[in-house]
């Protein structure tokens, strides 16, 4: 691969960018632009086209000096910045937009063509051209890049030429003047904008450059720079040598003006077949590299490359999407398609420097520097010209690229290559708490950030289910296990630096004797983690190194409230084991003393909840542990579409009418569902417990007088397993 890797800025970069960008247009369409709009409004859409390509090709060579250019060009920056999703989103019409050009290009050498051979059938000689390029490309690089030097001369004699022209206009030029027709400046501006987008052309070469990190900055802004140039003068030269109607009516002002037709003609139809054959040198390169990273379907086969580094299956099928689209409309129509898929990709390479250089990575280093305010610019006025081309269309266009990206998200690419995404959502993620920070914390934020401590597998799969129906939607989960060790803290540490920093074989055993169950709990929680994650959920794990598990959870608890995300909840089970009574007891204390809500499960029949239709919610009138109950009750009812009864029972008849309408206004006040039943029991409360409506699940208030033997005689005399609830203070219903 590194013998293709030959082309330096002038052969490699800017004179395939120059060549294309001196183009169809140059000769055919800029005069009609001239006569069409006046003469300051053209020379407004050349500085308005160019402001577009000017900062993007600085912010590309920005992206060039920062990243290790690889192939594909402006899919290769993308997806090296933003990921293989938005590389592959972007990426799929950038090799359209490439495809769309060569028929564009083909269209006016045919025009060109005509002027010498006006018998020769049109449509033959659409497809002969198009079959010799797709052949000439087949067969390798080589030769667009030899010919390339060879076309570049008859360009500069045809421009020469028509600078020379005999036939200025006596009258002095109006620079304000009116144009001749009455079409749309942005129509306008559609038409002539694919002028400027000849940098893809000297980008798609990237990974065949001596430099890429030198060659692509100074070849991309070089051609921006001499193109301006050049199209400036010849749109002044353009407005002395003919009347606007003339420019309007008649496409060969060029030729039929300059002071030898011929070479303008052969100017012409050399600066098409090189415009067309370079973007079909650059087009399959771009789908070669999307291939390569498997974004494309059939990836295996557009992968490939012949030995000389052609990517040939690629070329096959651009040939067919050329001939497909030379005879599905006219010039004008492909150049306002191909205005807005490059508008798009300049957008985005723009939006990469831009966030890149906002979130101030430390990997953004790149020796190129521009002010902030550039791609700012390049971003905006690519969105802006596009809505101003056509609405429509833009809208559109950018929602098959985000159809495109959720895709690739869905389908979950697994790209060899990094990417700053992360980095980009993690300068929000501090932004927004930072914000946070600095606003008043208020009951109306709450949702249920659990921390769960985990002690074995058995334990935590018989209840995953079932935490995942409390947190979600919205939610957060911290897993905790402790690794418990019975030697002294600071063994532990000399055995971490003996198994870490020395690496004898003596010192990884002993640490594995000390400690066999880190590792193996590190491990079991990242699965967990990477299960959930699969599945849509936000959660963190953590393993530490403690005498007693109660002293490790307490060292965790203390040590999250100052994270981002702090738990407000503990979720919690209980065990049919009396002897852990008392660990669990101390848990539920070091819960209050951090302000946890406490959310502590008694399972019966494996944890089976039935057919989760149906949760009862038992409530004293003045209960203090009202709030996270119902609160907990909610998440459950979004994920088993349950029903809610609230229940509270009464010793004597007269108390009935006072309960029933506090259930009301707790049902009112946590704004519940209109089935959510009322049931006031005149019965003692272990008696109603027994009589009570069935349930799936029954969820009870827990006093600070904890008492884990009635907690279970609770449990016994209900149907379903049940939920012990406290309130840590911070959460309210009726908010």
């Amino acid at each position: 691969m590194s013998q293709l890797k030959k082309f330096g800025t002038f052969s490699g970069v800017f004179t395939p960018a120059i060549l294309t960008i001196l183009g169809v247009i140059m000769y055919l369409r800029l005069g009609w632009v001239v006569g069409s709009v006046g003469l300051s409004r053209a020379i407004g859409i050349i500085i308005l086209a160019h402001i577009v390509t000017l900062t993007t090709g600085l912010s590309l060579a920005s992206l060039a000096t920062n990243v290790r250019v690889g192939a594909g060009g402006f899919y290769a920056f993308i997806s090296r910045s933003l990921g293989a999703e938005a590389g592959g989103a972007i990426g799929i019409p950038l090799f359209i937009s490439q495809a769309l050009s060569i028929s564009f290009y083909i269209m006016g050498f045919s025009e060109a063509w005509a002027l010498l051979f006006p018998l020769h059938n049109h449509s033959v000689i659409l497809v002969t051209v198009s079959i010799l390029l797709v052949f000439l490309s087949y067969v390798g690089a080589n030769f667009a890049i030899k010919a390339q030097f060879v076309i570049m001369a008859l360009i500069l004699l045809s421009i020469i030429s028509f600078i020379a022209s005999p036939d200025y206009l006596n009258t002095e030029t109006e620079f304000f003047t009116r144009g001749a027709s009455d079409l749309d400046f942005w129509y306008v501006f559609a038409v002539f904008f694919p002028a400027v987008t000849g940098i893809g052309a000297g980008v798609a070469m990237s990974g065949e450059l001596k430099d890429p990190k030198k060659n692509l900055p100074l070849g991309v802004l070089a051609a921006i720079a001499v193109g301006f140039v050049i199209y400036f003068v010849l749109a002044l030269l353009y407005a002395r040598i003919a009347p606007s109607e003339e420019l309007v009516n008649n496409s060969f002002v060029m030729i039929e003006r300059s002071r030898v037709p011929m070479l303008v003609i052969l100017g012409l139809m050399g600066a098409t077949l090189s415009s067309a054959l370079g973007s079909l040198v650059g087009a399959p390169r771009i789908l070669q590299a999307l291939a390569s990273d498997r974004v494309v379907p059939l990836s295996s086969l557009f992968a490939r490359k012949s030995k000389n580094g052609t990517p040939r299956s690629a070329i096959v099928l651009t040939g067919i999407i050329v001939l497909v689209t030379l005879f599905a409309g006219d010039l004008d129509s492909v150049a306002a398609l191909l205005t807005m898929f490059f508008l798009i990709s300049y957008a985005v390479i723009n939006f990469t420097v831009f966030i890149e250089k906002l979130i101030r990575i430390p990997s953004f280093r790149p020796s190129f520097r521009i002010p902030l305010i550039i791609p700012a610019v390049g971003m905006i006025w690519c969105t802006v010209v596009m809505f101003l081309i056509n609405m429509w269309f833009a809208i559109s266009a950018y929602v098959v690229i985000g159809a495109l990206y959720f895709w690739y998200v869905r389908r979950g690419l697994n790209a060899p290559f990094g990417d700053v995404r992360s980095g980009i959502f993690t300068a929000i993620a501090e932004w927004a708490v930072k914000t946070s920070s600095r606003l008043p914390q208020h009951e109306k934020s709450w949702k249920p950030n659990l921390i769960v401590p985990i002690q074995n597998d058995e334990q935590w799969s018989m209840r995953k289910d079932f935490v995942k129906a409390i947190v979600n939607p919205g939610g957060t989960l911290r897993l905790v296990s402790v690794n418990e060790t019975d030697i002294h803290t600071d063994s532990v540490i000399s055995s971490v630096v003996n198994r870490y920093l020395k690496s004898s074989k003596y010192h990884k055993q002993q640490y594995l004797k000390h400690f066999p169950g880190y590792e193996k709990l590190s491990g079991h929680l990242a699965k967990i983690k990477t299960d959930m994650q699969n599945e849509g959920g936000f959660i963190t794990t953590t393993v530490v190194d403690a005498i007693s598990f109660l002293e490790g959870l307490s060292i965790v608890i203390q040590a999250s409230k100052g994270m981002f995300f702090p738990p407000n909840s503990i979720f919690l089970s209980m065990s049919n084991d009396k002897k852990k009574d008392r660990r669990l007891m101390e848990i539920l204390a070091i819960s209050v003393r951090e302000k946890l809500g406490i959310i502590l499960l008694n399972c019966r029949n494996d944890c089976a909840f039935g057919d989760k239709k149906r949760v009862n919610i038992w409530l004293r009138i003045d209960s203090p542990n009202k709030n996270l109950a119902i609160l907990t009750a909610l998440q459950l009812t979004k994920n088993w579409r349950c029903s809610l009864q609230l229940l509270t029972s009464i010793t004597s008849a007269h108390e009935h009418q006072h309960a029933l309408s506090a259930l009301k206004e707790i049902k009112e006040l946590g704004r519940l569902n209109t089935d959510t039943e009322l049931f006031v029991i005149n019965k003692p409360f272990t008696e109603a417990l027994a009589t009570a409506p069935a349930a799936d699940l029954n969820i009870f208030g827990i006093s600070l007088q904890v008492d884990i033997d009635y907690i279970r005689v609770m449990s016994n005399s209900v149907s379903g397993s049940s939920l012990f609830i406290m309130d840590s203070g911070n959460e309210r219903i009726d908010v």
